[in-house]
């Protein structure tokens, strides 16, 4: 590489304009303190995408995936999450991912992860 990429190639790094080290955008899931208490409570989104929970209540939450209380594998746990926090799981592979509040089990949600590549399945 020559100086003049160099420079031009850190140029656009520090403006954001290399989108192969952009952050991807996050999907937000929203706790409320009524029904359906997550919002969305049913999300689906793609493989490589961040997903993020924020806890606007007054209360503590958690993010549970039912794969932690069960046989199956714990995808993500965000242990005690006090009010006005996030919890943001970087990327999941595809699947189901059923989950749950451990502190009020009534809280539940559903969160599908589907390839890139392919459209989601119904």
């Amino acid at each position: 590489m020559t100086a003049v990429q160099i420079v031009l190639m850190c140029a656009l790094f520090m403006v954001g304009v290399m989108p192969s080290m952009a952050t991807p955008p996050h999907f937000e899931i929203l706790i409320e303190n009524a029904s359906p208490y997550f919002s969305p409570s049913a999300a689906t989104v793609t493989t490589g995408t961040p997903i993020r929970w924020d806890n606007p209540t007054p209360t503590e939450h958690t993010i549970t995936h039912d794969g932690c209380i069960t046989d199956g594998p714990c995808a993500f746990d965000s242990g005690t999450m006090p009010p006005n926090e996030r919890y943001t799981v970087p990327s999941l592979p595809p699947g189901l991912y059923p989950y749950h509040c451990r502190v009020h089990p009534i809280m539940r949600g559903t969160l599908t992860v589907t390839d890139s590549a392919a459209p989601p399945r119904i």
